[in-house]
């Protein structure tokens, strides 16, 4: 009797803890990541080495990119219209992307008004693992994609690489 109730108090836990494991590998996975930003962009605090303006998406954008001795990159690209801030970011570690963190904030002129919205993407191997949103903004579009920031990076290497030539 008492290695049944055994069998069933260990098969009760490894279920439990295997339905557990998807959210912690995924919170795991984003925390790993972030040391990595955070240890790179570190590096990068003084050492954006391009800048530039470009006028590719009918707004004038402001490009800065570091790259780094280990081989990663950032590349950080800024703009306002119609009283809203964007701001993307990519993070590649060895040449694939590793984060990318989309922002739109919404400042009315004369207030203090202020919407906030923002994306983070989590990539391995340059496969999308994860995103997190916070605020009011596209991923409350039920026809919004979170694989579409894969095509705006390759779009924005695109750019870059014109801006270079």
């Amino acid at each position: 009797m008492k290695n049944s109730i055994l069998i069933i108090i260990l098969v009760l836990t490894v279920n439990f803890s295997f339905a557990q494991d998807d959210g912690f590998q995924e919170d795991y996975f984003r925390e790993e990541v972030n040391l990595e930003l955070m240890t790179n962009y570190t590096a990068c605090e003084l050492f954006w080495s391009e800048k530039g303006i470009s006028e590719f998406n009918g707004k004038t954008e402001i490009w800065s990119v570091c790259n780094l001795k280990n081989g990663n990159r950032f590349i950080r690209i800024e703009s306002y219209k119609d009283e809203t801030f964007f701001q993307e970011l990519y993070f590649e570690k060895n040449g694939k992307l590793r984060y990318a963190k989309e922002t739109e904030n919404y400042n009315p002129t004369n207030e203090f008004a202020e919407m906030k919205w923002n994306c983070e993407f989590f990539f391995e191997n340059g496969k999308l693992m994860t995103n997190i949103s916070l605020g009011h903004g596209k991923t409350e579009d039920e026809n919004w994609n979170p694989e579409s920031i894969i095509g705006m990076y390759k779009k924005r290497i695109l750019e870059l690489n014109k801006m270079k030539k």
